[in-house]
């Protein structure tokens, strides 16, 4: 059976020059077993890019294993990306390798890596130097073979002066770095993209929709796009189920006013800010803007929690805790 021609990142992408330029950095890099930081918003194509960067490499027979770091447990990241063995637990009935181990002469993704635990982060920094793991429960070590990418959408360097990211940790994987743009801010690949998932949808649906309405494309082409080619994709997805013939601006569900609101904060006037220091002023006022911020991601979201959190590119444990803190219902 003759092998399936892989598809270059413009074609997945879009034909912009920001996408030809990260290309270019992926052949780059590819031939070599650098760690590479991949930096961009939630729904951006970050892992397109670290599949691209297996594919043109040596590893490109080897497994290419992708691992959510924000979508396990705290107390379960070492155990899914290092493995037990038998008896390690409660509930450990067998020896089960991890993440590392199945990511073998191949490439390993830490999708998210800026939600890992400091704990985890030195056990991490350890696996990547000594290139050896320990399964939990374990005492001996494994040495691995892999080449190892992270993503994610905080900036690591913020993270690193505020305590939350080991400094060492990020030295040691910042020997590349890739950084996706927003979708927003390369909208020439939108229409690209829109025409390219009613093409895949019609054909997953069975459905002929010519294609997209003058008025509907100016639509999508001013839209903010918080959840980036995801959101998009999703978007097109379901037009193209409501559509017949042609898709028109209502079959986009989409509200076109995604500015967060600009306040003049009339709560300033008539207070004795003489009585305050500065520090408790700015903090009063910055918790009305969160507040306000935060209700008006949540309208565009439509309640979604989980999606406002990636908009607002916190993980959504942060954002429960300032629901809380901050009375939004």
């Amino acid at each position: 059976m003759k092998a399936k021609k892989l598809k270059s990142l413009p074609e997945l992408m879009g034909p912009s020059e920001v996408v030809r330029n990260i290309e270019a950095k992926v052949q780059q890099v590819a031939s070599s077993d650098f760690t590479v930081i991949i930096f961009g918003e939630t729904g951006s194509g970050k892992e397109l890019i670290a599949q691209a960067i297996h594919q043109a490499s040596p590893r490109k027979k080897g497994p290419f294993v992708a691992v959510d770091c924000g979508a396990i447990q705290e107390t379960l990241v070492e155990n899914e990306l290092f493995g037990h063995e038998k008896g390690a637990f409660t509930g450990a009935l067998q020896q089960k390798p991890g993440k590392f181990e199945e990511a073998k002469n191949g490439t390993l993704l830490l999708d998210e890596i800026s939600n890992m635990t400091l704990g985890t982060q030195a056990k991490m920094l350890r696996a990547l130097q000594e290139k050896t793991i320990y399964r939990v429960g374990g005492t001996k070590p494994f040495e691995v073979d892999v080449r190892v990418l992270v993503s994610c959408n905080q900036n690591l360097v913020e993270m690193n002066t505020e305590g939350s990211f080991r400094q060492d940790l990020y030295y040691r994987l910042n020997e590349f770095t890739i950084k996706v743009p927003a979708l927003r801010e390369r909208k020439e690949d939108i229409p690209y993209l829109a025409n390219r998932f009613l093409k895949m949808t019609n054909n997953e649906l069975e459905k002929t929709v010519t294609g997209i309405s003058s008025s509907a494309m100016q639509v999508i082409m001013d839209y903010h796009w918080p959840g980036n080619v995801r959101q998009l994709k999703a978007t097109i997805r379901r037009a193209v189920l409501l559509a017949d013939e042609e898709i028109q601006e209502y079959h986009l569900g989409l509200v076109t006013t995604t500015e967060p609101p600009k306040t003049n904060f009339p709560h300033l006037e008539n207070k004795p800010w003489h009585k305050y220091s500065l520090k408790e002023i700015i903090k009063q006022h910055t918790e009305v803007l969160e507040r306000e911020v935060i209700q008006h991601v949540l309208e565009e979201t439509q309640g979604n929690k989980a999606q406002a959190a990636r908009v607002l590119q916190i993980d959504y444990k942060t954002l429960h805790n300032k629901l809380k803190q901050l009375r939004v219902n």
